[in-house]
Order: C-alpha cells, then structure tokens, then sequence
C-alpha cells in the first residue's frame, strides 16, 4: 500500500502515467458520446440523417447499394466499413500527425466501430419524420462534443478527424472548418442519391429535406467541435507565481514554448511576484495548466485568445 502512494505522488506517475490515463479515459468517453449521437439519433431516424467521416461514408455506401441493387447489408456493415476504411487513415497518423495521436485513434475506431453496430440501441422516441430537427440537432451536438472532447486530450475518433488534423497542420487552419468540408459532401451526396426514393428506413424523402437536416447536423457538430478544440487557434497565458524559475524550466522542457518574465507586485500585499508570460496553443492548454498546478497550486493564471502569432512560433504535432 505504501508503496502504491510513493508511486502515485512521484514525479513520473504525474508527469508520465497520469496524463496518459487521463488521455485513455478521454477517448473512451468522447468515443461512446459519439457512437450514441450516431446510433441513437442519426440512424434512428426514418429520415435518412448522415453524420460525418468514415461511418458517413459507411452510411452513404449502405444506402446507395439498397436505393440502386435492392441489397440491404444490414447495421452490421457500418462497423466493419468504418473499421477497414481507417486502416490507410491510421497510417497516415501515424507518419503525418503523432505516434501516440494514432494509437488512441485506434483504440477509438475499434469503440466506435462496435457502438455503432453492435451497442443495443435505445428508443429515444425520434424516430418519426416530424422529429427529425430534434433527431439532426441532438445527435450532431453529441457528434461535435464527442469529436472535440477526443481532439482536446490530444486523441481522436480517426477517420476523417485524423486528415482533418493533419491538413491543420500543414495548412494552419481549423480542425473543424476542415471537416465541415469533407462532409458537406457526403450531405449532398446523400441528397441525390437516396431523395425521392425508398431507403433503408423504409420511407421516401426529398433530397432537399435530406440534405437541409444533415446540413443542420453538419452546423452544430461543426460548432461543437471548435468550441471543444481549435488546435490552431492561439491562447496568450499570464502566470502570477512565486516559483518562477522552476515553472519556467516546466514550461521549456514540457510544453516547448518560450516565456517572457515580468516582475509585478500584488497591488494589497505589496508581495514581489513574477509575471509569466506565454502563447500556446489551444489544445497545449491542458498540459500547461496541469505543470502550473503541480508546481504552484496558489498560482494566478489568466488565458486570452490570440487572433494571429508573426515571429518564431512552431507549430506542433499533437499527443
């Protein structure tokens, strides 16, 4: 017993092993929230209502081989569609975006994969044409809360979601305006394909009424999803310490950013302290916080959103 608390408040278990575990819990959560926003909501509904990267895909392919040969391939087919399709994605992660980033990636395709298709599904009572608006609203909220929770903790819910971040990368744009992109598509798509004709569900919907409410998902999921994480919008910190020094060895050694140091002195006790300052981005937040934490508890720490960064700021791989 003694030595399991030795262990839990050495230094390697808060710098190494905590974060990890805290990242591992993260996609569990995020993925489940997800794969119900996909499967209680989304598939539900008799309207045909898409959600976004690889399982819209599986939903598009689904629905265009019943609309064009008759087949019905049955739930089952979306599982193993998103876990087969996320292989050449993976690999991608795993040499353009981060080792580790890819690793979770997995983990949650493989949760996603089985939630989707093999989870027992609840009735939400959606189910009927007139409770589509509620059915696209709810279940791209749980959609966008899902693939941005994942992203914030340095994981994601792969597909579509790991290109996303890659082109982040490279080009320095939203996570999420990236993939509004890549699935307006799969809306229209599946417009055209299925409006006016008998899908799976049975019904026949106008391409239009298809398209408007998987739109609407598109908005809110799209929204949800930067709210959540924009790992290339800036954040500038202010940190008020009395342990300057050793918070700044943190910061450089941890988080990798620069810092400016600044003396200031508390206005009602006339105390010297130092002012730490730095830009980040946002998904490093959580890092950088969790340092300041375990180094000065009584710290000050103030964050302000950063339009546009010019000079010596490298962008980074996640996780």
């Amino acid at each position: 017993m003694n030595k399991l608390s030795t262990f839990l408040n050495s230094d390697t278990y808060k710098r190494k092993v905590k974060p990890e575990i805290e990242r591992l819990l993260a996609v569990v959560v995020f993925t489940i929230i997800y794969g119900i926003g996909v499967a209680w909501f989304l598939e539900a509904s008799t309207v045909p209502l898409y959600t976004g990267g690889v399982p819209g895909l599986a939903q598009l392919v689904r629905d265009s081989v019943f609309v064009w040969l008759g087949i019905d391939l049955g739930i089952n087919f979306l599982g193993l569609f998103v876990i087969i399709a996320n292989i050449p994605i993976l690999i991608v992660g795993w040499f353009g975006v981060s080792h580790r980033f890819t690793i979770h990636s997995i983990i949650s395709v493989l949760l996603q994969a089985f939630i989707i298709s093999w989870f027992p599904v609840v009735n939400m009572g959606l189910v009927g044409p007139e409770h589509a608006l509620a059915a696209a609203v709810l279940g791209g909220l749980l959609i966008g809360i899902g693939g941005g929770g994942a992203l914030r903790y340095g994981t994601s819910t792969g597909g579509l979601d790991i290109l996303a971040q890659y082109f982040s990368f490279k080009k320095g744009k939203s996570v999420g305006f990236i993939s509004m992109l890549m699935n307006v598509g799969i809306a229209i798509l599946g417009g055209l394909i299925v409006g006016g004709k008998v899908g799976p569900g049975g019904g026949i919907v106008t391409g239009g009424v298809i398209a408007s409410y998987t739109v609407i998902r598109i908005i809110i999921s799209t929204i949800m999803t930067d709210k959540m994480h924009t790992a290339y919008h800036f954040l500038s910190v202010d940190i008020i310490t009395m342990h300057p020094q050793e918070l700044v060895d943190q910061i450089l050694n941890k988080v990798y950013r620069g810092v400016t140091l600044m003396k200031v002195e508390g206005a009602y006790s006339h105390h010297e302290k130092t002012l730490i300052y730095v830009v980040i981005s946002s998904y490093e937040l959580h890092t950088l916080v969790s340092l300041v934490r375990m180094v000065d508890p009584n710290s000050f720490i103030v964050t302000k959103p950063v339009k546009q960064v010019f000079g010596n700021f490298q962008r980074k791989t996640i996780a």
